[in-house]
């Protein structure tokens, strides 16, 4: 999954949102915080899925799975629970030949690959990578069969117990994109108990993930529906202070979330930009909202996060307390800034609302719009008389846009404006004071 989708398409082409000051949400109206907490339980051993829009929080036992596999159909993304103990190694004795004969001598020296905590597309498995466009870290796109096939072993840990681990070795044998299926082998480090598996996607594709315990050698559907969530709040690994590997516990944005952190401000602060919502780091809430001056978590009070939920809608997100020593409890309060959820799908004319910002307006304005691909669009304002008073052609590339409305030469009054691409028409009222 390369890309991110922002919002339902309201048609083959185009889509915009709209935001309304007037309009109650499930938790209240725009502009009025809502307090809100989520509960991990004691030792933080749950992971909870959450909803911005909804409230909703779905709570996943976090040790459950050893390795995850991306269901879309294009990407090859395996994670390991590296919060958890799963550590992944390797093999740099041979390639594949050497799958009978593992030889684990100074296997705590070799290098432990963990997933990234800014991109859900860079695993554990995948960090093993040359750097070449065909090679995947655990296998190589082939050009022919147009299948990643496996060229790496691997040695894995896995807990048993908080104290106990097995080590296995593991080979991704390859996976078919056309039928969405990955094979793969592991068996214990002597070769005995081995096991051929074959994981189909397709049965999952509606998650970004579907987990794997080699203890019970069964898959994990662990995951809610992508579309139904936002923020993860879980235990992961990150590379502190660029020395060492170190579990934290935070949150994560699901692929279609975007988030702008803002540091050193006061909690009333809310003068964001668009432009600083960042889709491509995924940890950018991550664990810096709390601090653990050696004895306790004290909440960082100078600390605002704005973020664009799956439907672009904006929420200004600010802590308020953590107690991870009981039921690892995070408090936090939330605001619906610009409500982009009530889209109207037509294909053709439909009747959805362009966002107008500030409108009010006295010179300028924003219209704030996504699209899924770029294209043109053209822009017109029309008086109540029905007369065409200004035209504008702009054009938008895939994702939220921002496209700036001159009126200062406007008299004062109401004026529809609208916004036409192919067959797609939106429209709003703008007032110009």
């Amino acid at each position: 999954m390369n890309f991110k989708t922002l919002i339902l398409a309201l048609s083959a082409l185009f889509c915009i949102t709209f935001s309304s000051s007037v309009l109650n949400e499930v938790f209240g109206q725009i502009g009025v915080y809502k307090r809100d907490t989520i509960s991990m339980e004691a030792g933080r051993v749950n992971d909870v899925f959450y909803s911005l829009k909804t409230g909703s929080k779905i709570q996943q036992m976090r040790s459950d799975w050893d390795v995850q596999f991306s269901t879309h159909k294009y990407d090859v993304t395996i994670r390991t629970n590296g919060s958890q103990g799963v550590a992944l190694y390797a093999y740099p004795n041979s390639g594949l030949a050497g799958w009978n004969s593992i030889d684990t001598t100074g296997l705590f020296m070799w290098p432990v690959l963990y997933n990234s905590d800014k991109d859900w597309e860079m695993g554990a498995f995948n960090a093993n990578g040359t750097g070449s466009e065909l090679d995947y870290g655990w296998g190589v796109y082939n050009m022919i069969s147009h299948n990643i096939v496996g060229d790496s072993l691997f040695v894995i840990q896995i807990p048993v117990s908080s104290s106990e681990f097995t080590f296995l070795k593991l080979w991704i044998v390859d996976k078919n994109p056309t039928i969405n299926k990955y094979t793969f082998k592991f068996a214990n480090l002597d070769g005995t108990n081995e096991n051929e598996v074959v994981l189909s996607c397709n049965d999952y594709e509606t998650k970004n993930f579907v987990g794997y315990d080699f203890k019970t050698k069964a898959f994990v559907d662990r995951e809610p529906a992508s579309a139904d969530w936002d923020l993860q709040f879980t235990k992961y690994m990150t590379f502190y202070e660029n020395i060492m590997w170190y579990p934290v516990t935070g949150l994560l944005q699901n692929y279609n979330v975007e988030a702008a952190s803002y540091p050193l401000v006061d909690t009333t602060f809310m003068d964001f930009t668009i432009e600083a919502l960042d889709s491509t780091n995924i940890s950018t809430i991550g664990n810096y909202w709390n601090n653990f001056n050696g004895t306790s978590y004290t909440i960082n009070d100078s600390l605002v996060y704005f973020v664009s939920d799956q439907e672009s809608s904006i929420w200004k997100l600010v802590f308020e307390y953590y107690t991870p020593s009981s039921i690892g409890k995070i408090g936090f309060r939330k605001m619906l800034l610009e409500d982009h959820a009530n889209i109207t799908e037509a294909g053709g004319v439909s009747n959805g609302k362009v966002a107008i910002s500030p409108n009010p307006a006295t010179s300028s304005t924003q219209l704030l719009f996504t699209a899924n691909k770029p294209g043109m669009a053209q822009v017109s304002v029309i008086n109540l008389t029905g007369q065409t008073v200004y035209t504008q052609n702009i054009s938008y590339v895939s994702g939220l846009n921002t496209s700036n409305l001159d009126v200062s030469n406007l008299p004062q009054g109401i004026y529809i404006v609208s916004v036409r691409a192919g067959n797609a028409l939106l429209q709003n009222k703008l007032i110009k004071k």
